[in-house]
């Protein structure tokens, strides 16, 4: 059996122990903190809070020619599609694409969606 004196030695031991880890349990704390409250933030930043807007592409010279019509302010794809079939209707069955909230992008000189569909 440990007498009195041993057990406080062997307490102190282990608490400087602890105490030399410390700074390492500080840290790996503060990393892992760290990288939650990031991944945390990215995922806020990729909701969308702005209403679903369709836009209608229609290529009156098909798809490699450049040339389209664009129609915006579309609330569903249902209204654009039907709006592109009409209007792809007129331009000889000319290829069409809707596309959910799309942008111009000006390094590639062109309209970026983040959804096209044609169906």
């Amino acid at each position: 059996m440990l007498s009195c004196q041993n057990r406080i030695a062997l307490l102190l031991i282990k608490h400087t122990k602890l105490m030399k880890n410390l700074p390492a349990i500080i840290i790996v704390t503060i990393i892992f903190t760290t990288l939650g409250a990031s991944l945390y933030l990215i995922n806020r930043s990729e909701t969308h809070n702005e209403p679903e807007t369709w836009s209608s592409f229609v290529y009156t010279n098909g798809y490699n020619s450049g040339r389209y019509k664009k129609v915006d302010d579309f609330n569903d794809y249902q209204s654009c599609r039907t709006f592109s079939l009409e209007t792809s209707a007129k331009f000889d069955n000319a290829p069409w694409e809707c596309g959910l909230r799309c942008r111009f992008d000006s390094s590639r000189q062109g309209f970026q969606c983040e959804k096209m569909q044609s169906d």
